[in-house]
């Protein structure tokens, strides 16, 4: 087990699950960040699962239906945009020593954020890239993005304004009541003077995430909730301080980019794992509605019902949300985590996971066997 996946299971118990064949197939993922520095490039993130790519700065962005369309323009080309290709490798990124939380889903990518300015209009951008996500028929969105000081400063938000009703969240609403999962990041300033989340975080019936350490206690710069109208925010949590992605941006001895697995820190890269793993839950279980899905992970979390306001209700558990049983803390392994515990008996049956309980074989989805 490689090692990125090992701490995945130990955080989010995603291991059995892939194990078990959900990876994502059949999910589709848009993420929406500030450009995918070379991500049409990377070969252990297949250009065939990123099925649309969409640049909204310019006015053109509307013919850009493919990730190797010209008209993309800087979406992979800006290295100062590798933010959002970072992200995508949370999920999406899979080799020997790597492998993202739902490497076979699909993946729309869509830039709304300007890296070099900090407008309002950025806001309204990121509102119609969320329209844009379910135009193409998303399952999920992944927004790695928040604003809550601009260039402007007449027109900064004030904590009064993180009751949901900013035009992005509004639109993150919208989306998650058509039956969309949105996952977006709590934010990075919990050890800073805004200190709260940030817009479109505090938008309702979506799920915010904000970041742990390895050992699961807090992120210091993990935004705090809860919204201003004292709604619990985040929900869940997972890992976000020094987390494994690949990095784009690397350099080889004479400067060409050949890109590499580094670490790096922010709920920017904890939301999409969640996203990645509800992915996984989804393919494994596709009767349920978003809203059921986003309940689901939420009671799967370690602390649940009890929230904190960086960590909401803790850290979700893939498993125990597939399965109803808890995984013993300690297991970083398909055969540690498929043995005994709560007086059910779990075992690995060739590939097949297998839950026993009162003498009655069940698969993972909790069916009998026969």
């Amino acid at each position: 087990m490689n090692l990125l996946l090992a701490i995945t299971s130990t955080i989010l118990g995603l291991a059995p699950l892939h194990e078990a064949g959900f990876r994502g197939e059949g999910i589709t993922i848009a993420v929406i960040d500030g450009g995918f520095f070379r991500a049409d490039e990377i070969e252990q993130m297949p250009t065939e699962q990123i099925i649309g790519a969409y640049n909204l700065i310019y006015e053109d962005w509307l013919q850009g239906d493919s990730c190797v369309s010209d008209t993309t323009k800087s979406l992979f080309t800006d290295v100062n945009n590798a933010h959002g290709t970072m992200c995508l490798s949370t999920m999406l990124y899979r080799d020997s020593s790597f492998c993202g939380t739902a490497p076979d889903a699909q993946y729309i990518l869509i830039k709304s954020e300007d890296y070099y300015t900090e407008y309002i209009s950025e806001a309204e951008r990121l509102a119609d890239a969320f329209y844009l996500a379910d135009s193409l028929g998303a399952d999920i969105v992944s927004v790695s993005l928040g604003y809550s000081e601009f260039d402007d400063p007449s027109t900064n938000y004030r904590y009064e304004d993180m009751d949901g009703s900013t035009v992005a969240s509004q639109a993150a609403l919208a989306l998650a009541r058509k039956g969309v999962l949105v996952c977006v990041s709590a934010g990075n300033s919990g050890n800073k003077p805004w200190h709260y989340i940030t817009p479109p975080a505090d938008a309702d019936s979506i799920l915010t995430v904000g970041a742990v350490t390895e050992d699961g206690s807090a992120a210091v710069f993990s935004s705090y909730g809860p919204t201003y109208d004292l709604r619990i925010k985040p929900e869940v949590a997972s890992w976000g301080q020094k987390t494994r992605v690949f990095n784009p941006t690397i350099t080889d001895s004479i400067g060409n980019y050949v890109g590499g697995i580094s670490t790096s820190n922010g709920t920017s890269f904890s939301c999409p794992q969640v996203a990645g793993m509800a992915a996984c839950l989804w393919q494994a279980m596709p009767t349920l509605s978003a809203m059921q899905l986003r309940q689901l992970i939420i009671e799967s979390t370690h602390n649940y019902p009890y929230a904190d306001a960086q960590r909401g209700y803790g850290v979700p558990d893939a498993w125990y949300a597939y399965t109803g049983v808890r995984r013993p803390e300690e297991s970083t392994d398909v055969e540690d985590v498929t043995g005994c515990v709560d007086n059910h008996e779990k075992r690995l049956e060739g590939t097949r996971i297998v839950i026993i309980r009162d003498g009655i074989r069940y698969d993972v989805l909790g069916r009998p066997i026969d």
